[in-house]
């Protein structure tokens, strides 16, 4: 199924710094069925490529068998979407299609193939071939030397983690910063392992579903945030007002239209995570070696205690069995380097609350679009990409009977995994 294809992509393509998932698909439904799957790669910004057949040149815009206009269709939802008319385009809209998956803010291409384009034959030399570089936007020092004054002004201040952290492979640095500055981290769901959960700086998480007590807690204590690779999505935020309320901002994405459009914040950077937190570690460690970087230790101690205090219940006896004590016995069963994938639904947001992570891509999870089904065939990309994973699947019922067939697919492959299925028999969060 053309759905599942673009899930297990998507996967693939977050299992792994620098990966990117390929689906196939023929023509008409083939391509519509992609749709979905364009999307959330889209708005999480993950670059996969999806390729489709098409009817033959002469027969398009003739409401032929099958010869939607797929690239009208998908352009919404992906980066660049484009049927190729001319066979000798054919190496350079791939060249094209891979440059833009990589610069600024990464995401999806759609390359449509008529059939006559396909059995064509051109001339390319691939000894000659070269891949164009990527763009991203990068921070000056003196925005840094700014973001970091205004870190200095605060007595409370925060590190926001963003899932472009996790794009950028830029997680150690992350961890690098919080440690030389001593400034508490809270990272978004889809940064969540940037930093391990059993690090003293990892603050928790805030909003108002995936989030800890503690971690709401410690953002309405703050006075400074610094956000890096972040969206300030309304599941991370809640309410703007409270959110915003008796704190100052510092926005860094690699996407300009992104700082401002929730709030305005007091400085936007555009710049690629990895290279702003090159350049954040670099200036901090200068500040540090002159002795001008200020002490948060009573802060941090502060956030610490009550992530200690703010801990939920998980021990359960109950039988039918709570669902606490279900993730409790998983964070018992699974060793620190497993990968969870998870797209949606009440077994999802108590997974965020109550499941332990320890590392960049060891939580793998559909934010924007969360479209019920894509966690089975998403787990396959993953193990596809990494077979020395151990890779866990959480589902409720309703996002497990979407695509259970996939399961099939894993098996013939020969593309093993776990998939807890949380059944409350509800349909819960729809409800």
């Amino acid at each position: 199924m053309p759905k599942m294809k673009a899930a297990m992509a998507e996967g693939y393509t977050r299992a792994r710094a620098d990966n990117i998932g390929v689906c196939i698909g023929t023509s008409g439904p083939a391509g519509t069925d992609m749709i979905t799957g364009l999307y959330s790669a889209s708005a999480d910004s993950i670059p996969i490529l999806c390729i489709t057949g098409q009817a033959p040149r002469a027969r398009l815009y003739k409401e032929d068998f099958q010869a939607v206009d797929i690239e009208s269709i998908a352009k919404p939802v992906t980066k660049w979407a484009v049927t190729v008319r001319e066979p000798a385009l054919v190496p350079r809209v791939f060249q094209q299609a891979f440059h833009l998956m990589r610069s600024g803010r990464p995401g999806p291409v759609l390359i449509d193939l008529p059939i006559d384009v396909q059995l064509a034959e051109i001339e390319f030399d691939i000894d000659t071939y070269e891949a164009l570089p990527a763009y991203k936007p990068a921070a000056t020092r003196k925005q840094i030397e700014k973001a970091l004054n205004m870190l200095a002004a605060s007595t409370k201040p925060l590190i926001i983690a963003g899932g472009g952290i996790i794009n950028a492979d830029a997680a150690d640095l992350l961890v690098e910063l919080a440690e030389l500055t001593g400034v508490p981290v809270i990272p978004t769901l889809m940064a969540w392992g940037a930093i391990p959960d059993d690090q003293p700086l990892m603050a928790g998480m805030c909003g108002l579903q995936t989030s800890h007590r503690y971690g709401n807690a410690t953002l309405l204590a703050s006075d400074f945030c610094l956000g890096i690779g972040n969206r300030w999505a309304n599941r991370h935020t809640g309410s703007v007002e409270v959110y915003t309320q008796g704190r100052k901002f510092v926005h860094v994405d690699i996407e300009p239209t992104q700082i401002g459009r929730v709030f305005n914040p007091d400085l936007g950077i555009v710049s690629d995570a990895k290279i702003a937190l090159e350049l954040l570690v670099q200036v901090a460690r200068e500040r540090q070696a002159a002795g001008t970087l200020r002490d948060y230790s009573e802060w941090a101690a502060r956030c610490a205690e009550r992530k200690r205090l703010m801990q939920r219940k998980t021990a359960y006896d109950n039988v039918p069995i709570k669902p606490q004590r279900v993730y409790q016995e998983m964070n018992a069963a699974f060793g620190r380097d497993t990968v969870f994938v998870s797209t949606i639904g009440l077994s999802q947001i108590a997974g965020a609350q109550f499941l332990r992570v320890f590392g960049p891509r060891q939580w793998i999870n559909c934010g924007q679009a969360g479209p019920l089904g894509w966690t089975i065939p998403a787990a396959l990309g993953v193990v596809a990409a990494d077979p020395t994973k151990t890779v866990v699947g959480l589902s409720g019922d309703y996002d497990f009977q979407f695509l259970v067939k996939e399961l099939a697919v894993g098996a013939q492959f020969r593309l093993p995994y776990v998939q807890v299925l949380v059944n409350n028999s509800y349909l819960g969060l729809i409800r």
